[in-house]
């Protein structure tokens, strides 16, 4: 059985995930933790900065017509949450299955195989078994799947930033000529609240919607969708600060 993962800052540019580096990159450079403050309150203030600075609210790009590049098992069904961490915690079994998957295909600005920070390893991620949206797939290796890691298109090259997970994983930038062939038996999609945008929430429910399996929400996860509009709010802020 296979695996497809969709991380939705796959459909995100950023210069600071190995995009272009744009007009007021430095905006991108915002701070990221999976906690209300990053996932929602920290976008009024993001947006109030894109606003400020005359440069346009960045946006989801390029995702019409993704599902159609993929085989989806008839019956498969789409689990979706905030955080990719879910992920970590759905194999087989959750479908009537049994064993490792065979291949966990991974669509996403970042690879989510741990991160070398502080000499940290995979046994000293396994002694701890902490799963979180950056080391999810430490815990399909553990079980025995192959990795396959699926860098979006707008990604510049493999050096920037420089990948170094804690495990072997296939890495590469997609094209669309590499999909993989398989058929997927389940699909698992992370909305990223706190690498994406709140205005771009509505674009998720669309692209969600046209996931060709049946949506079925992880039952513990909790989480505010869509997320409160910002955008009116940050335009009055830098009005009235124009106005003084």
């Amino acid at each position: 059985m296979d695996f497809l993962v969709v991380d939705w800052d796959y459909f995100f540019p950023t210069p600071t995930a190995g995009g272009p580096l744009i007009e007021h990159a430095e905006l991108y450079a915002w701070r990221t933790a999976e906690d209300p403050l990053f996932v929602e309150a920290a976008w009024l203030s993001r947006a109030r900065r894109f606003l400020a600075a005359g440069a346009p609210l960045p946006d989801c790009r390029e995702f019409g017509g993704f599902w159609e590049r993929f085989r989806i098992a008839d019956g498969a069904k789409v689990f979706y949450a905030d955080s990719n961490a879910w992920a970590g915690q759905l194999f087989p079994s959750d479908i009537g299955g049994q064993g490792p998957w065979s291949s966990v295909h991974l669509f996403d600005a970042h690879h989510d195989c741990g991160y070398r920070q502080n000499n940290e390893s995979f046994e000293q991620w396994r002694a701890a078994g902490a799963l979180s949206a950056e080391n999810w797939m430490l815990a399909h290796y553990w079980n025995g799947s192959r990795l396959f890691v699926h860098f979006p298109p707008w990604r510049e090259s493999l050096s920037r930033p420089t990948e170094a997970p804690l495990i072997p994983v296939h890495m590469a930038i997609d094209r669309s000529c590499d999909t993989p062939a398989v058929t997927f038996d389940a699909v698992f999609v992370a909305r990223s609240g706190a690498w994406v945008p709140s205005w771009c929430d509505a674009q998720f429910s669309a692209f969600l919607a046209a996931c060709p399996a049946r949506p079925v929400e992880v039952p513990q996860n909790r989480w505010t969708h869509p997320r409160p509009d910002v955008i009116r709010m940050a335009a009055l802020m830098v009005s009235r600060d124009r106005a003084r």
